[in-house]
């Protein structure tokens, strides 16, 4: 059973228009409704925010039907949500700038104020909407830059799985800004000039070049768009491209190094563990056989980390220091790895 919140010793702050009297009749304000009655969950705390709304006291005044409310809630939080700005940009902080999960985010949110894991969910859907929300306003403040010297356009498509949905990007090269972020169903040429590359030519902006893939179906569809501009392959493809031979040989060399390490270090770490627990050189021996676990979580990403090349230069490294240590006689039980 949920245990209800204890609401019962916070505070309650009362907010109401700056305005005093009615700027057409003068009178007094009056006040009719209580626009916003809530518990309101920010990173210095909660409170009960109470705003007021206001009207003029005068029947046949023009502004009889108006209703002034203070715009200080408005700034605080979003209109019917529990949790302030800075709860929003916080939970938005940790999971897309320091890229923690969703367990780890709870942890952290729930040690400062009262929240569940479904609503941290939540929360990271608003924070991804007030950031689409803001789009517009970060790039009218590059407008005059963009006017003057044009776009450098990054285009790119990531599909997690065969059969899903494509989600399409397109940034500016210099700025780094997000210009159309849209999820299609078709990687035709067609639905992406119509979908991901009019939006961009509709805010007005020159085009100096593009970068994208070596996809067909995004070359044609810029050529359709922005004809004659220079169109890049991007590098970092070419290369994943032209070092796949390698990295393919290296993932192949690397499961067989796993599979083998596997088996031999099993019975490795057993016969360490059955050392008496009293053996001062115990510890060392585990920390050498977690540093040999370690190699086996090891991945490789194209073009450039190579997982098989990683293991065997720390396996060389384990190797070296075991060796060290025999011929010391600093540790008499190496014969055991």
């Amino acid at each position: 059973m949920r245990k209800a919140k204890d609401n019962t010793h916070v505070p309650t702050r009362y907010f109401r228009p700056d305005l005093e009297r009615c700027p057409l009749c003068g009178a007094k304000r009056k006040r009719r409704v209580t626009a916003q009655d809530k518990i309101l969950i920010t990173l210095a705390g909660r409170f009960r925010l109470i705003s007021r709304g206001y009207g003029c006291s005068r029947r046949r005044c023009p502004n009889a039907r108006a209703l002034w409310v203070s715009p200080e809630p408005a700034r605080l939080s979003l209109k019917g949500l529990s949790f302030g700005f800075d709860v929003i940009v916080q939970i938005g902080w940790w999971r897309f700038w320091e890229h923690r999960t969703l367990d780890e985010i709870w942890t952290l949110a729930r040690s400062r104020f009262p929240i569940s894991r479904r609503q941290v969910m939540y929360l990271i859907v608003d924070f991804l909407c007030l950031l689409k929300a803001a789009q517009p306003a970060r790039i009218e403040n590059h407008r005059s830059f963009y006017a003057r010297r044009g776009l450098l356009l990054s285009l790119d498509a990531m599909q997690p799985e065969k059969g899903n949905d494509v989600l399409y990007m397109v940034r500016e090269l210099r700025t780094g800004l997000t210009l159309q972020a849209v999820k299609v169903s078709s990687q035709g040429a067609e639905t992406i000039r119509v979908r991901v590359l009019k939006p961009v030519q509709a805010l007005g902006f020159p085009v100096r070049g593009i970068v994208s893939d070596a996809e067909d179906a995004i070359h044609r569809a810029c050529q359709k768009v922005w004809p004659g501009r220079p169109h890049h392959a991007c590098h970092f493809h070419a290369l994943r491209d032209a070092g796949k031979p390698i990295y393919e040989a290296d993932q192949s060399q690397m499961v067989k190094i796993k599979h083998d390490l596997r088996l031999k270090l099993s019975p490795v770490r057993r016969a360490i563990q059955a050392l008496d627990e009293t053996d001062p050189t115990r510890a060392v021996l585990l920390d050498y056989a977690e540093a040999l676990r370690s190699c086996l979580r090891i991945s490789g990403v194209a073009p450039f980390q190579l997982g098989g090349v990683r293991i065997m230069e720390d396996l060389r490294a384990v190797t070296a220091s075991l060796r060290r240590c025999e011929k010391n006689n600093r540790i008499s039980y190496c014969v055991i790895c």
